[in-house]
């Protein structure tokens, strides 16, 4: 709570809520962190492949009534095998990306559907699947997306509303943007509607060589 209280009094606009195989349960952590401000958003990490895309769909969405449209998904689909393993998911790296853009593009579905419908895709099978709660936002809560390989930035063309990546050099950043971009273009999409996410993490010492 003092945590988030102090990012909202310093002026930040958005909290990472942070995913581990063995850490705190992030919408559980964000839902407090809500409760105890007004205005700050939440960038709440999530990991396909744990439970069902229609429960999330509207987990999420009741979070983001509770935090008065504050909710943000950050769509990770797991970059180490050995974390992976520790929540028994053993599928190979391009298989997780895979059943990654079935998932969101069943919560996209499921928090602008007006119907219920069904769905037999090569991860997810359900009948009648619907959210009766809707998202606060419209259409959708932002997803932001993460990661570097070649269908990574293939799906988040696709289907990223902010598109995540790390501290590089500038022209890596150029060349990041560029790909991410021309994704977007060949998926049909205006390159100029992604946006863009730069984490840094700053490591200070009283000299270079500390």
């Amino acid at each position: 709570r003092r945590f988030a209280q102090a990012h909202e009094a310093a002026g930040f606009d958005r909290i990472l809520v942070a995913w581990g195989s063995t850490s705190p349960d992030a919408l559980l952590v964000a839902s407090q962190a809500a409760a105890a401000t007004s205005r700050i958003g939440f960038m709440v990490a999530h990991r396909p492949g744990f439970i069902a895309p229609t429960l999330a769909a509207r987990q999420f969405a009741t979070f983001d009534h509770f935090s008065g449209g504050r909710a943000a998904i950050h769509v990770i689909s797991g970059g180490s095998p050995a974390e992976q393993r520790k929540d028994g998911d053993y599928l190979p790296h391009e298989g997780r990306y895979r059943r990654t853009e079935e998932y969101v593009s069943l919560l996209k579905r499921l928090w602008t559907s007006d119907a219920p419908f069904d769905w037999e895709g090569a991860h997810y099978r359900f009948e009648g699947g619907f959210s009766e709660v809707k998202p606060l936002q419209r259409p959708h809560i932002p997803v932001y997306f993460g990661g570097s390989s070649d269908i990574a930035i293939d799906i988040a063309g696709r289907l990223a509303d902010v598109y995540a990546f790390w501290g590089e050099t500038l022209d890596q950043a150029r060349d990041t943007i560029a790909r991410v971009r021309e994704s977007a273009a060949k998926a049909g999409r205006d390159p100029g509607s992604i946006r863009f996410s730069l984490s840094v993490r700053p490591v200070l010492a009283d000299t270079e060589e500390a």
